[in-house]
């Protein structure tokens, strides 16, 4: 049985003090319904004085959240065992908890407060990735202490009536100074960012670390081994004496920061995935099942593995599985169309390949492979095919739009060149920088590539049918009666450098699809980018359709 150590100063030494040091040790042990109802009890009881509530408050941090911080939504007897579970350990512990299942609730906010309540005179270091990220924790426990009345009336000795002018410090960048006989120079509680803010000088009695990793620290191995290394100067940041340290946080890489921790074995882990087994098919244990099937419907598997189930090597070999390969016979008449293209700069054998993809986008927001390219391209050919392919696709019948998307890296030169030959050949058009906002700095092929699975999963991204002159289909042999032929899919296919023949959706299925993740899956890269074109449906027009050569006019 392990209960918090109280300050001398603040222990409310009376017997029912003493009685409330006897109902925390039996919460400890005691199951939920029971407990809560006990906890209901107490409320009731007219012997029950302040001294009791006070000390429960100190003892038991359930208690606290629920019924002092009126966190309601914490009556749950999962989150009533992860209470029970870190009251028990509070410290060496790296704290892996599924998204969305309130582990900073618990460790950082409660812990915090249950922390100044039960010794006034602590010093405490929040540290996350970013101040940014950082301060939200800080501004939490600020409107606790000003806004709850049960709170600062039970611990008027420790908690200021209005701290905004009573305190020495209440800021969020500045920290928070509660009433104590000690003046370190530290506060009470303070917030820094790990890579961007890391205040030199300061010694914490407790550092807690919530969310040290998150998307921006894994976007490139640098910035994964510059997160680690800033982990290990923190350390420093602990107290001389018998520094005490706690972890909150959730995978984003199988090679992040905490993933180092684990291996390193520098604090015991506490990992609650969001299943009771772990994997994918598991009965979600907190979450509701229908908001679990959500999440699995509308967010990538490796994403899944890593922020709900915290095994991203569960998600590491994710590929597209075959049943998600859809196929369109005919395109939609009416489409907005997105030329992509994602250049490589050799013609090199090891180089990777010029990917163009042409998506079409109908109205309900399907997404159709159109047309492309895959192969090694010097200047001059990047800019006869790109040329190419938005002209053919400006004339096609039904298009509403053509709008042509580069790669931002590295493609200046390849710009100022398409430039020179728009004033050259007297066809200018705009080509938008294709920029992957969500993705941090390293622009991870992998990561683009994955932001497909939703679409694919849910049956919204159609390939092109392989059309044989011989067996058409008999939606096909419908256009075809109808003289809309133009509309039935037809084989893509390219030359490439050696002037070989290639089926652009043959060899990207296998070499591409069914490999991902590949060393160089250069056609999915493109493809992904229609995510960074902002696509938009084709506005339909409300008289009459025009017909197909009518159409083709535009």
């Amino acid at each position: 049985m392990i209960l918090p150590n109280i300050s001398s100063g603040v222990y409310a030494n009376t017997k029912n003090a003493e009685a409330a040091v006897q109902f925390a040790e039996w919460a400890l042990l005691a199951e939920y319904d029971k407990a809560v109802k006990a906890y209901a009890d107490c409320h009731k009881d007219p012997n029950i004085d302040d001294s009791f509530i006070r000390t429960l408050c100190q003892l038991d941090r359930y208690y606290l959240g629920v019924f002092i911080c009126n966190r309601h939504d914490m009556l749950h007897p999962w989150i009533y065992e992860r209470c029970r579970e870190v009251e028990a350990n509070r410290d060496n512990h790296l704290d892996l908890w599924a998204r969305f299942h309130y582990k900073s609730s618990i460790i950082t906010f409660l812990g915090c407060v249950q922390e100044v309540l039960c010794n006034p005179d602590i010093t405490i270091g929040i540290l996350s990735f970013s101040a940014k990220q950082a301060k939200p924790f800080l501004r939490q426990l600020m409107q606790e202490f000003e806004s709850n009345e049960n709170l600062v009336r039970l611990f008027s000795d420790i908690l200021w009536e209005k701290p905004r002018t009573q305190a020495p410090k209440w800021a969020e960048n500045d920290g928070l100074c509660v009433k104590r006989k000690s003046n370190p120079k530290e506060q009470t509680i303070e917030a820094h960012g790990l890579v961007d803010g890391q205040p030199t000088g300061r010694h914490f009695q407790l550092i807690v670390y919530d969310d040290v990793v998150v998307q921006d620290a894994v976007s490139t191995p640098e910035q994964i081994a510059k997160t680690t290394t800033q982990w290990e100067l923190s350390l420093n940041l602990g107290s001389t004496h018998s520094p005490r340290f706690q972890y909150a946080g959730t995978r984003y890489s199988y090679g992040d920061t905490y993933g180092t921790i684990l291996q390193r074995a520098a604090v015991k882990p506490r990992i609650h995935p969001a299943t009771d087994n772990g994997m994918m098919d598991g009965d979600p244990i907190f979450l509701e099942k229908e908001r679990w099937e959500e999440i699995k419907k509308t967010t990538s598997t490796y994403i899944v593995a890593c922020q709900q189930l915290l095994n991203p090597i569960a998600g590491s070999d994710i590929h597209f599985r075959d049943e998600w390969w859809r196929e369109w016979e005919v395109r939609p008449y009416t489409m907005n169309v997105y030329l992509m293209c994602d250049p490589a700069h050799s013609k090199k054998k090891e180089s990777n390949r010029t990917a163009m993809a042409v998506v079409g986008v109908d109205a309900n927001y399907n997404k159709f492979l159109l047309d492309g390219v895959c192969h090694r391209l010097s200047l001059s050919e990047r800019w006869s095919a790109l040329k190419k392919l938005r002209a053919k696709w400006k004339r096609a019948p039904g298009v509403r739009e053509v709008k042509v998307g580069y790669e931002r890296y590295g493609a200046q030169s390849d710009i100022e060149h398409f430039k020179e030959m728009m004033r050259i050949e007297g066809s200018a058009f705009p080509i938008y920088e294709l920029n992957w906002v969500g993705g941090g700095g390293s622009q991870s092929k992998k990561d683009r590539i994955q932001r497909l699975e939703p679409d694919l999963k849910d049956g919204s991204f159609f390939f092109p049918y392989p059309t044989d002159e011989k067996r058409l289909t008999s939606n096909q042999l419908d256009m075809i009666e109808r003289k809309q032929n133009f509309l039935n899919s037809r084989k893509i296919v390219c030359k490439d450098e050696n002037n070989k023949l290639y089926d652009l959706t043959t060899w990207m299925r296998e070499n591409e699809y069914r490999l991902f993740p590949t060393i160089h899956p250069d056609f999915l890269d493109a493809l992904s980018r229609i995510y960074d074109m902002d696509p938009a449906p084709p506005l339909l027009r409300r008289n009459k359709v025009l017909e197909p050569s009518a159409e083709a006019s535009f």
